[in-house]
């Protein structure tokens, strides 16, 4: 079979994307964590006391969606919120939270060190910096 988009960059991203992601959610599901979860808590463990929306705004994740997925953090007793004003919470790992950072971090640079397997060293530097070229990080 001839795959007619096999030149075409966005193509090979979103293929490239689904099996990088399938493969980590496979290894979170020991932990009986989502891809998205394990990125908010690592994230939240970077940024102390970030509020939802912050962390909504830098992972671009919908306010709509964020709330259900704190919510499921917290039944987990994962994340606490402490008010900060009148409106706002910050987010912060309660101690079984920061016992499961450690695990993640674990996954996640062996599914990184994985993925790297299959680039050729010396094309490591060039792949990288196109991508972080193509995300525009603003």
């Amino acid at each position: 079979m001839v795959d007619p988009m096999k030149e075409n960059i966005g193509y090979l991203l979103r293929r490239a994307s689904t099996v990088a992601m399938v493969e980590l959610a496979k290894r979170l599901k020991a932990l009986d964590l989502r891809p998205t979860e394990a990125t908010v808590l690592l994230s939240i463990d970077a940024n102390p006391n970030a509020t939802p929306s912050e962390l909504g705004r830098l992972l671009a994740i919908a306010s709509a969606n964020m709330a259900p997925l704190i919510a499921r953090l917290e039944v987990r007793k994962l994340i606490e919120r402490e008010p900060m004003d009148g409106r706002s919470h910050a987010l912060s790992l309660t101690p079984d939270g920061l016992e499961i950072i450690k695990q993640i971090q674990r996954i996640v640079t062996e599914h990184e060190t994985d993925l790297l397997d299959n680039i050729p060293v010396s094309a490591r530097k060039a792949i990288l910096t196109g991508l972080r070229a193509i995300w525009k990080d603003d």
